[in-house]
């Protein structure tokens, strides 16, 4: 028996190989997550979104690092940054959007 152009298509239903491997894979998720193999969020969640700073033509990562806290050392501040942004270089690109902790 053919289906017409208007009929719906029979519900989707997984065989028990199917629910198994579903099983399975969901298993092993919760497991690394309890673990710890998957990387963990370098910011910790307050409940708030994090700050951020969309850079302007021209900006340099020291000049953001000392109006961000320009009491600390820029040094510290600057490397803070880096690893916060996971950025290889202080090399920084016009629009790109910087968490600032």
């Amino acid at each position: 028996m053919r289906r017409g152009a208007g009929e719906p298509l029979p519900p989707l239903r997984l065989t028990r190989r199917g629910r198994v491997v579903v099983v399975a894979v969901v298993a092993l998720a919760l497991a690394a997550v309890l673990v710890g193999v998957l990387p963990r969020a370098s910011i910790a969640w307050s409940g708030e979104p994090p700050r951020g700073h969309l850079v302007l033509a021209g900006e340099t990562l020291w000049e953001i690092a000392v109006a961000l806290d320009p009491d600390a050392d820029t040094r510290v501040v600057v490397d803070r940054l880096m690893r916060i942004n996971h950025l290889p270089s202080v090399e920084l690109t016009p629009g790109q959007f910087l968490v600032l902790g």
